[in-house]
Order: structure tokens, then C-alpha cells, then sequence
């Protein structure tokens, strides 16, 4: 997750920790499974249609290896139930929290993927000049200004 600074500070000071997060979003950040059968049947590049079981052979295969659950609708989705089957759309361990850009923004993006390395950069003080020798221009040629 790509979260900018601002909303850093803020969800700091409701979790002690990234942990702390990640558990509360394991159990609360779910997606209907009507979209979840949707995107992966028909996204799903390893075989043309008429050789795919039916869709709802898809859904039941979904529903059992992803955990589906009867859940209250939520206020973004527009339906008229109460309740929905949705899955959980985290696993444990698996959620990288990045905090970058633009300060004078309240942003969260989630980037799907899988497994991830976070390593920390640390540039030399003479970056600029070690990078000038070749062909590149000072970093705060590329910092954005209002």
C-alpha cells in the first residue's frame, strides 16, 4: 500500500504498529465474490471459453478455496441486500506499507501483487555529483513545485 504522509500520521495514531493494521485490514477489507468470479473467470488467460467450466463451477471453486463469507453490504455498493458473499482480499504477512508522495495530499493506493522485499536506499551525500559525470541531471531538477 502507497500511502502518503498525511494519512501516515493518521492511521498512526489509531495502530501501534504496521502489524496492528495489517491485522485489522485481514478481517476488514473484503470484495464481493461476484467481482472476484468475474475478473479471474474472464481474465484468466489459460484456456478460450468454450473449453472453461461454467462460471457458477468457478464461483463454487472460489467461494470454498478463498473463504467466502455473508457479510454486511457496504456503503459503496450499490445493492439493495443486506448482506453479500465477499472474500478477504489480504493474507497475512503479504502487505508492504510504503510511505511516499506528495505531502500536500490524502492518498492510499493498493497495488495487488504478491510477495515483496523492502530495502531501504540511502544516497551519498554527493549523489548529484557522482551522477552528473554521467549525463544525469540533479535530483532536484525532478521535484515537483506548486
Amino acid at each position: 500500500m502507497q500511502i502518503t504522509d498525511p494519512v501516515a500520521q493518521n492511521i498512526a495514531k489509531a495502530y501501534q504498529s504496521p502489524d496492528a493494521l495489517e491485522a485489522d485490514l485481514l478481517v476488514t477489507a473484503r470484495r464481493p465474490l461476484k467481482e472476484r468470479v468475474f475478473a479471474s473467470y474472464y481474465a484468466n488467460p489459460g484456456s478460450s471459453p468454450d473449453q472453461k467450466h461454467p462460471i457458477r463451477n468457478w464461483r463454487g471453486h472460489i467461494t470454498r478455496t478463498e473463504r467466502a463469507n455473508q457479510t454486511p453490504v457496504p456503503t459503496w455498493y450499490d445493492s439493495d441486500s443486506e448482506t453479500i458473499s465477499t472474500i478477504p482480499v489480504m493474507k497475512e504477512g503479504m502487505t508492504a506499507f510504503l510511505i511516499t508522495g506528495d505531502d500536500s495530499r490524502n492518498k492510499v493506493q493498493t497495488m495487488p501483487g504478491g510477495g515483496y522485499a523492502t530495502v531501504k536506499i540511502e544516497l551519498p551525500a554527493d549523489w548529484d555529483t557522482l551522477t552528473q559525470s554521467l549525463g544525469y541531471k540533479p535530483l532536484s531538477n525532478y521535484y515537483i513545485s506548486e
